[in-house]
């Protein structure tokens, strides 16, 4: 490329004109002027390839009319200095271009508004965050397993392989709208997804922050119905307690899992609230109390990146609790409905515990062969058992194990139990997500509180026929 130019005077960069040498794919059948004269091909391999000689390389004018190997095109080319390296900002045909180009560049870069051209697509930086993210522990395998499901969405979309700096609020408005047929949570986790690649472009000087598509895409919503949680009422507990204790659970040896285990799994989510994956990474030695009569949740089991079970060094929201500064277990006291029961439960299981010869991590929870029990196979027996008892036989996919969470959440609810002490239970953070996971439920108590206090009005006469003739306006 041949360049000629000249320097600013301010000292900041150059203009230069230059002529730029794009490859032709097939060499045309006559040679151009300046190779046809001359003797010496030495320099360029005797034309077999693109190797340019000096008079090729210094050719100014005779190759934009005609060149047999390259298309030669007139161009102004703008370099200012960008942190002490002299960078090109512009490759324009006309010179004015050039020069409005390179000022406008040069006022970018005294604001800080400047940013280089990077390639980098917004796949491949959410791949990149999210396996930072996993080295530095900040997210679990768990967590980062569900993100990629996540990404799937994005590399098979159209904004998937486009360059971060390229994409406009436009294109992800229309690709966010477009999975609306998704729920509203996983809608939210792909466009936090997304928030934090262009976060991070900030950070990282990729894009500035005005440039920042996600300042104004707005969160869609989900065309799924959303799906209140569904508690047992209070006769249907009845009845499948009594189901389950009087019946026996498991119909075959072959089953990974002995009757009286999931018993008490049962029972003991239902008078407790304690999580499947709670249970299941519960230590007899380091967990059970039985002098104190409370049980310790400081683990749970999750999935690693081959998506196997494995007990997780943290609970659900132990990144969250420690962000907060505060401790990541909680203790659940036997007595937190009725003591006895839970502490005969905890008994029995202790013993059906100690006597599996492979349970050599010595769980309180684990199948027949020493192994972590499963979530969706318990869900599959339970849901079998609900059916088989009679209750919420109304519900199209049946039952699944978290309602017995829902259920005891319901029974701290009605029994009147304040929120802070209900989210301590749960292992909530804040009481924000029993607010919105269960407020048609507080609803339905504020109600029925409300009846009392009405009827509280009426015992105590607080307001007579006499007193609501007077307060009531003509």
């Amino acid at each position: 490329m041949n360049k000629k130019g000249t320097r600013n005077t301010n000292g900041e960069g150059c203009i230069y004109n230059t002529i730029a040498k794009q490859k032709r794919k097939k060499f045309l059948p006559e040679e151009c002027s300046i190779c046809k004269n001359c003797k010496d091909r030495t320099a360029c391999n005797n034309r077999t390839g693109y190797d340019k000689c000096k008079k090729c390389e210094e050719c100014k004018t005779e190759c934009l009319n005609y060149c047999d190997r390259f298309y030669c095109y007139d161009r102004n080319q703008a370099q200012i200095t960008i942190n002490g390296k002299q960078t090109t900002v512009a490759n324009e045909k006309k010179r004015k271009d050039a020069v409005q180009k390179k000022k406008e560049t040069e006022a970018k870069v005294q604001t800080k508004a400047y940013v280089k051209k990077y390639g980098i697509t917004l796949s491949q930086k959410i791949l990149k965050i999210l396996d930072s993210k996993l080295s530095s522990k900040i997210i679990g395998e768990n967590t980062y397993q569900r993100d990629l499901d996540n990404l799937v969405h994005i590399e098979n979309s159209d904004i998937g392989d486009i360059p971060m700096q390229k994409l406009t609020k436009d294109d992800i408005q229309d690709f966010i709208d477009s999975k609306v047929y998704l729920s509203q949570s996983c809608i939210k986790q792909i466009l936090a997804l997304i928030k934090i690649a262009y976060e991070t472009a900030e950070i990282d000087k990729e894009i500035i922050h005005a440039d920042n598509p996600m300042l104004k895409v707005r969160m869609p919503i989900s065309d799924l119905d959303v799906q209140e949680v569904i508690p047992f009422e209070v006769h249907e507990q009845i009845t499948l307690m009594k189901y389950i204790t009087s019946n026996n659970l498991i119909r075959s040896n072959k089953n990974s899992y002995d009757s009286k285990t999931i018993k008490n799994i049962i029972i003991i989510g239902l008078l407790t609230g304690m999580r499947i994956g709670e249970m299941g990474a519960l230590n007899i030695d380091d967990h059970i109390n039985l002098e104190l009569k409370q049980i310790k949740i400081e683990r749970t089991l999750t999935k690693n990146k081959e998506r196997k079970i494995i007990i997780g060094t943290a609970t659900k929201t132990g990144k969250k609790k420690r962000k907060q500064n505060k401790p990541d277990f909680r203790l659940i006291p036997f007595g937190v409905f009725e003591e006895k029961i839970v502490e005969s439960i905890i008994k029995e299981q202790i013993e059906i515990a100690k006597n599996n010869p492979y349970n050599k991590e010595q769980l309180l929870f684990c199948k027949k062969d020493g192994s972590y029990i499963n979530h969706s196979q318990i869900t599959d027996i339970f849901k079998r058992i609900c059916r088989e008892a009679g209750v919420k036989l109304e519900l199209p996919k049946g039952c699944h194990i978290h309602m017995t969470r829902h259920t005891f959440t319901t029974r701290c609810i009605e029994s009147g139990m304040d929120l802070m002490t209900i989210a301590n239970l749960l292992g909530h953070t804040t009481t924000l997500q029993i607010e919105q996971t269960y407020g048609h439920i507080l609803d339905k108590y504020k109600r029925q509180k409300l009846d009392g206090l009405r009827d509280y009005y009426k015992e105590n006469k607080l307001l007579s026929s006499s007193m609501k003739k007077l307060l009531l306006v003509a």
